[in-house]
């Protein structure tokens, strides 16, 4: 039994029972069918980012794989769109890959990349998850007001790892931008609690000098 519209079979394997938990397009196409298109493969990393949470791990890392592979193997081709819509396949695939996957297994999909693609594309691959941290951690654009000199010192950080992300050349610095990404969040929501203590006293002192 086959369980696709198109009619393809899962392997009787152990890819097979990982494959069996992808989540499915409306279409309910098996895994190459539905990655056959950039717009394909956006709703299959799309549906994965969605359905996280009850995805089994090993299930996780094998679909990311596939799925990196699929678009950069095509990363030329104008057919199906995978040419035009690389920049937001990445930046999809880099989202998807850093909710989805713990450090380790990170760390493996780096070492698969760099063994089938190359050091250059592997560097991408970690950019694009370095900056889907920063972005998902608020801290990837200034902290508004962004003039205001309470903030500046945070905000250099802020634009210092920013620059910092577009450089990373190995896992060890995209561990650094991860755990950047959470002091720098913890930071940012510690001086807005405190700004706005401080407006909140303003606002008191300014109302009891209107009674």
């Amino acid at each position: 039994m086959s369980g696709f519209s198109c009619g393809h079979e899962l392997p009787k394997s152990r890819i097979g029972a990982y494959l069996s938990h992808i989540p499915q397009d409306e279409c309910k196409r098996c895994l190459d069918c539905q990655t056959k298109t950039a717009v394909g493969t956006l709703r299959l990393l799309k549906n994965l980012r969605n359905s996280c949470e009850n995805l089994d791990p090993n299930v996780g890392q094998y679909v990311i794989t596939f799925a990196f592979d699929r678009f950069i193997l095509q990363r030329k081709a104008t057919a199906n769109g995978f040419k035009q819509n690389f920049d937001e396949l990445l930046r999809v695939h880099g989202e998807v890959s850093l909710h989805l996957l713990g450090r380790r297994q990170l760390s493996s999909f780096f070492l698969a990349v760099k063994g089938r693609w190359g050091g250059d594309i592997a560097k991408q691959a970690l950019r694009a998850i370095g900056t889907a941290a920063l972005k998902a951690s608020g801290v990837y654009t200034p902290i508004e007001p962004a003039n205001a000199e309470i903030l500046a010192t945070l905000n250099r950080m802020i634009s210092l790892f920013r620059r910092r992300v577009i450089a990373i050349n190995d896992f060890k610095q995209l561990e650094i931008i991860l755990d950047s990404a959470t002091t720098l969040e913890s930071l940012r929501d510690e001086v807005i609690f405190a700004l706005s203590r401080l407006e909140e006293g303003l606002a008191k002192w300014d109302s009891m000098d209107n009674t």
